[in-house]
């Protein structure tokens, strides 16, 4: 096989610090490979894009190691370029992994990066940022936001303490929602998840059958909802059956425009958007750039 450079862009404060504490480790593993692994540290937000576009012309692929965030900042550094990106997930939520299908094993996924078997995906774009997983706006996005905050739970169970905990406070909001130059009208929204991928907060699926491949969104709108029916159904948005409830549906489409009066809660794969937006647009980007996944799970 012919020898690969690749460039992995280390967050180490991703997953509470777990990133720092296995780096021994994902050295110890690339150096048994017959490829050259070059490690860049990232020491503020935003630095993963920025190293990312300086030197990805220098390597056959550019990696992450870290979680969605740091995942969003090495493809934003390598948008409009033809460099495949990979990862190896290591943080809080690791969504886009489950969506490639790329283990949290630091020796699976450093086997599956040597395969070098990439292909093209979508991106999103939400106003001037490019996103990989998806967007959540309202209860999602405020959600997000609580569990950065939680520093005694890890990973995908601080997201269910945010969840929990959000529900006692959390009220619907008025948006103006627009699907591909469609009104779909003003009304009070629980939520609104836009999807590239499936997996949002660590493995739950508010779009389960969302594709990184179809140049499409899905769209779940969750209407006002009272919390008692959010808690009754809590199951299914495990097993990704969401749709059964009937303030619930799940729509597809390429632009999304959302509007309000009052400031919009926002993350973008699990980034927080600006505070006090009141509108973004959202657009599918088809087939921009090039992924190295488990493409046979």
């Amino acid at each position: 096989m012919e020898k690969k450079r690749f460039a992995v862009i280390v967050n180490p404060v991703a997953g509470g610090g777990r990133t720092a504490r296995l780096f021994p480790r994902l050295k110890e593993v690339v150096e048994n490979t017959n490829h050259r692994f070059d490690f860049y540290f990232t020491e503020a937000p935003y630095h993963a894009a920025r190293i990312t576009d300086k030197i990805h012309r220098e390597y056959d692929a550019v990696v992450a190691f870290g979680g969605d965030g740091t995942a969003n900042e090495v493809v934003n550094g390598l948008a409009g370029t033809t460099t495949p990106f990979g990862v190896i997930p290591e943080g809080s939520g690791n969504d886009f992994a489950r969506t490639i299908h790329v283990s949290r094993n630091i020796q699976k996924a450093v086997d599956l990066l040597v395969k070098y078997d990439y292909r093209l995906m979508d991106l999103g774009t939400i106003d001037d940022r490019v996103f990989l997983n998806g967007v959540g706006i309202g209860f999602d996005g405020f959600v997000n936001y609580r569990s950065k905050n939680v520093k005694f739970l890890k990973g995908s169970l601080s997201y269910l303490y945010a969840v929990f905990s959000s529900l006692a406070v959390w009220k619907s909001i008025p948006v103006q929602i627009e699907i591909d130059g469609k009104n779909i009208g003003r009304s009070l929204i629980y939520l609104l998840a836009i999807g590239n991928g499936w997996s949002v907060g660590g493995g739950l699926k508010l779009t389960p059958n969302a594709s990184i491949h179809d140049s499409l969104f899905d769209i779940c709108h969750v209407r006002d909802i009272p919390v008692w029916k959010v808690m009754l159904n809590f199951a299914k948005l495990k097993s990704g059956t969401l749709e059964q409830i009937r303030e619930v549906t799940i729509t597809r489409g390429s632009k999304i425009r959302v509007n309000s009066e009052i400031s919009l809660p926002i993350h973008f794969d699990g980034e927080v958007y600006p505070p006090n937006t009141r509108e973004v647009n959202i657009t599918i980007v088809p087939q921009s750039a090039f992924v190295i996944g488990n493409w046979q799970a």
